[in-house]
């Protein structure tokens, strides 16, 4: 499933999932923050509107030496956002852009970075911090949660809110990284639990450190990041304090995703993964993988999007809905490639136990997500004796984030207050 293109990916989903916009403006000052323990470096004030991720500067990793300096989360650089309000629901606060040190998917440092949002009716002190992993499905940085942000045209804008209207701080990761490797598991999770510690570095935000209680979410695309995230919370950072962790829309095998949207309407998705993979998998021959049809395909696709129309990307979906992937590759079944099996195996959740208890809810006709995994993954958790709940709701794949997100916010706020868990999906 690959192919090297520019500057960012990752795979598997979509979803006009836009409730209310963060109308953070065109941006300030930016400071860059201490690599170890440098003194911070001035920035000249961003041009409005905001600067696309490619002619911005900020969004250009630190040298390679740089990063081997710095520790997973430690802040590279920041800058402050104008955080005026959201479009249908005001907040007064502050925000923040972040880049941070955190590892990609073969163990080497990488720059990422984090949308920080700090609303004004947060506690003095005990913060408590809310990780919202937004279906941000990108091949290109454009449709990164920290440019939307500021541009005030992100995703998932009043399921964000409801973290913020509790006096949470809120952290919403670039999870992919500055490669867009979407759908690659261990890098967006590594990325999330970086950003987590990059958060509570962060003086301003007024966290108590690693002590600090976190919660994170996601749907779709972004339960990847929060999936994998708690698979590998106990053994990357183990010192967080990570109460819980709610993911819906799971893609729990992606080859299995693959199979079930091949020539259908989310075909998009399954073209999207493959192109994103190939930039994170370069060791993968896609040149001898793919017919003329297939390169051009890849071609058309690297700057696209699932979803993110309001902020004017092209979109997967509708530009591939219908099409197999049979038609742009060599091989009869590009699934049954070895070293495509193999690169679907490392991404594959499931393998590792989860750190926090964890809460998963799907749609019950979801045309995306193959419900019977999700069922297997309740029961692998249960066994490893992570307590785990399942919800199954009345929706499709897009729907269903909006029908099942207060059920996961109910069980994410009960983990912050310390309430018992109760009762389980687990026998």
């Amino acid at each position: 499933m690959l192919e090297q293109q520019g500057r960012t990916s990752r795979i598997a989903h979509h979803h006009g999932l836009r409730a209310a916009l963060l109308s953070l403006g065109t941006a300030l000052v930016t400071l860059s923050a201490p690599i170890a323990h440098a003194a911070p470096q001035a920035w000249a004030p961003l041009a409005s509107p905001v600067a696309a991720p490619g002619a911005d500067p900020f969004y250009t990793a630190p040298s390679d030496a740089e990063l081997q300096a710095a520790q997973p989360g430690d802040v590279l650089r920041y800058r402050e956002m104008s955080a005026k309000a959201y479009y249908l629901f005001p907040v007064k606060g502050q925000a923040w852009q972040l880049m941070y040190r955190s590892t990609d998917h073969k163990g080497r440092p990488v720059a990422a970075v984090t949308a920080a949002l700090l609303p004004s009716n947060a506690p003095a002190t005990g913060r408590k911090l809310y990780v919202y992993n937004t279906a941000y499905d990108a091949l290109t940085l454009n449709c990164a949660p920290s440019y939307q942000i500021a541009k005030g045209t992100a995703l998932e804008q009043a399921l964000i809110q409801s973290g913020l209207n509790k006096g949470w701080v809120a952290v919403v990761p670039d999870y992919e990284g500055l490669e867009s490797f979407w759908t690659v598991g261990r890098n967006s999770g590594q990325a999330v639990l970086d950003a987590i510690r990059a958060a509570e570095r962060f003086q301003p935000l007024g966290l108590g450190g690693s002590s600090t209680p976190a919660v994170l979410t996601g749907y779709s695309g972004g339960s990847i990041a929060s999936a994998w995230a708690n698979e590998l919370y106990r053994s990357y950072a183990p010192e967080l304090n990570i109460r819980g962790v709610a993911a819906g829309g799971i893609p729990v095998d992606v080859g299995n995703v693959a199979r079930k949207v091949d020539g259908k309407l989310f075909a998009g998705l399954y073209m999207g993964a493959v192109s994103a993979l190939a930039r994170a998998y370069p060791e993968v021959d896609v040149n001898a993988l793919t017919n003329d049809e297939g390169k051009a395909m890849l071609v058309k696709i690297r700057d696209m999007c699932a979803g993110q129309l309001l902020g004017g990307q092209p979109d997967v979906v509708g530009a591939f809905a219908g099409k197999k992937m049979a038609t742009y590759t060599t091989v009869p079944d590009l699934l049954a490639v070895p070293a495509v099996q193999q690169i679907i195996a490392d991404n594959r959740l499931g393998q590792r136990k989860p750190g926090a208890p964890t809460y998963l809810y799907n749609g019950l006709f979801d045309q995306v997500m193959p419900v019977e995994d999700v069922k297997g993954l309740v029961g692998t958790y249960c066994d490893q004796g992570v307590p785990t709940t399942f919800r199954q709701v009345l929706g499709e794949h897009i729907t269903s984030v909006f029908l099942g997100f207060q059920g996961a916010f109910n069980y994410l706020e009960a983990r912050l207050a310390g309430k018992a868990i109760g009762s389980t999906s687990c026998k």
